[in-house]
């Protein structure tokens, strides 16, 4: 179960859900699950399926601000948003959503339940994980040069992967968006990569030689 319910066991889990009218929707990759803009305050719950939070300019140019895979959350209170900015959570792949109202989370219910006081807590906690999230993008997006950003991103997905062979976990196009570069110039840079014996990449596999660069 994700972080957000740990603590709490499945009796309290659906009695909570009932007191906070959860409910759960189903989408289609490539379907907005939601965007952010007007008074939607609720706090979905990815129980399934793959996600991610976009950003769109107003030339329509693409920016992805984060990867969403199963037991993950978003809403507003999680992500970095500007008054002009269209931002969206998009299906990558089939999936299903729980929808708590935020509102629900931040008043007690008259009953007190202690298992309220647990979802608090988790949801802190979550959000100070999220911080260190966006600094570790931050820090990616500040490299100076394309090669720099890369290397930077490739060296965070293998420490989260556990090694020096891992597998991207989006497509190439999307990489390019998260990395606000343009993607025929990323390529460029990364076939300039293998040739310099500093990576070997095959599709969505890379593997990271040397980190020269």
């Amino acid at each position: 179960m994700t972080k957000i319910f740990d603590g709490i066991n499945e009796k309290n889990f659906l009695q909570m859900c009932k007191c906070f009218n959860a409910k759960t929707r189903s989408y289609k990759a490539e379907e907005t699950i939601t965007n952010y803009s007007g008074q939607n305050d609720s706090i979905g719950v990815l129980l399934s399926g793959e996600a991610v939070i976009v950003k769109y300019d107003f030339d329509g140019n693409r920016t992805i601000h984060e990867r969403l895979s199963k037991n993950d959350i978003f809403g507003k209170l999680f992500t970095y948003l500007t008054d002009d900015s269209d931002t969206r959570v998009v299906c990558s792949k089939d999936c299903e959503v729980l929808f708590i109202d935020y509102y629900h989370i931040v008043k007690r219910c008259e009953k007190a339940c202690e298992h309220h006081s647990v979802l608090v807590s988790n949801m802190l906690s979550i959000l100070s994980e999220r911080s260190i999230d966006q600094s570790a993008k931050i820090d990616i997006l500040s490299q100076r040069t394309l090669r720099k950003k890369l290397l930077s991103y490739f060296n965070l997905e293998a420490k989260k992967q556990g090694k020096a062979t891992f597998i991207l976990p989006f497509s190439l196009a999307s990489l390019a968006d998260y990395l606000c570069v343009d993607r025929s110039a990323m390529l460029r840079e990364m076939k300039k990569m293998r040739e310099d014996g500093i990576i070997i990449s095959k599709a969505k596999k890379i593997t990271i030689l040397k980190q020269e660069g």
